[in-house]
């Protein structure tokens, strides 16, 4: 867990100075100093390191899911901690961001969307509703099956409704029928693999935002010291 520390000879001369102000003060500048760390973390370096870290499709995911926990009004230096994090049990891809930051493995993964199932087909974009999963009403097909029968499956289906074929989800845009001949069109909005465990690759974004914010905290400390300063001069 990373650690804040008076050690150079400028911060222990400030440090030394503000105590002997008031026993209170060197506790109170510690402890505002690592919330304001705190919350610069959340505000500014988390942010920063989740853009460079990941396509984002909603742009207030992070700061959405992330929060401060301040640490105690305690004078006890040594139970002093904040903490910034992901919400826990916010939604289900703010519960998976702990695979993003050590890697690790998904399981029950055996619907992914694909491009054309994100709003304007873009792979920058959010999946549109009328795509979630939830709102599909799923025909039971066989993942592979012979043409006759996955021509059967679209023309049962219909149009708006969705088949499975060839490990793909699709959706059944129109259906012509010509005399004796059958025209469909289909938009591949998922890949499909029943019981699909999926290997993540660490992308760490917590880690480098706490690295960033520990080089600010003697800055930070100094502006909380010269607060207790002019609190008691």
């Amino acid at each position: 867990m990373p650690s804040f520390s008076v050690n150079t000879d400028k911060l222990v001369a400030l440090a030394n100075k503000i105590d002997k102000l008031h026993k209170s003060a060197l506790p109170v500048a510690i402890r505002q100093t690592l919330n304001d760390a705190a919350f610069a973390t959340k505000d500014k370096f988390l942010m920063n390191e989740f853009d460079k870290q990941f396509v984002i499709r909603k742009r207030n995911f992070i700061k959405s899911h992330s929060s401060v926990n301040k640490t105690a009004n305690t004078f006890n230096v040594n139970q002093m901690r904040s903490e910034v994090g992901v919400i826990k049990g916010k939604s289900k891809a703010g519960d998976e961001l702990r695979f993003q930051e050590y890697g690790g493995t998904v399981k029950n993964r055996d619907y992914i969307p694909t491009d054309m199932a994100r709003a304007s087909g873009s792979h920058s974009k959010l999946v549109s509703k009328n795509h979630y999963l939830k709102n599909i009403k799923k025909k039971k097909s066989k993942p592979q099956f012979k043409n006759q029968d996955f021509i059967k499956s679209v023309f049962k289906a219909g149009e708006g409704g969705h088949v499975i074929y060839d490990y793909i989800l699709f959706e059944v845009k129109k259906i012509v029928k010509k005399t004796n001949r059958l025209f469909f069109k289909l938009k591949p909005i998922y890949s499909y693999r029943k019981g699909r465990s999926v290997t993540i690759t660490k992308k760490p974004f917590l880690s480098p935002a706490s690295t960033s914010a520990i080089k600010t905290m003697p800055e930070i400390f100094v502006k909380n010291a010269q607060r207790q300063i002019n609190k008691y001069i």
